[in-house]
């Protein structure tokens, strides 16, 4: 009977860990996951980029050129929380 109950808080402690882990991924990574995949699609999409969903909105500048490059930035906005990021485009 002991083996069993050993057996089940090892069970126990892995959920547990497993469980705390998810939750620091979902708090702190993937909210900058999100909003860097959400830019690298606007810096493709090209200057001038704009769109607004219930959950975000990014907006990317208009080009400059300097030294045979145009550059751009883009900006994302989660609504829910108010997190910002800016991202530098080249083409």
């Amino acid at each position: 009977m002991k083996e069993a109950t050993g057996e089940l808080s090892t069970t126990v402690i892995a959920i547990v860990a497993i469980a705390a882990i998810l939750a620091v991924f979902t708090v702190f990574l993937l909210p900058t996951l999100r909003a860097q995949i959400a830019l690298t699609q606007a810096c493709n999409e090209g200057p001038d980029y704009e769109v607004t969903n219930k959950d975000s909105t990014i907006k990317c500048g208009s080009p400059t050129k300097t030294d045979g490059k145009t550059t751009w930035e883009c900006e994302y906005e989660y609504k829910e929380d108010g997190q910002t990021a800016k991202k530098k485009c080249t083409q």
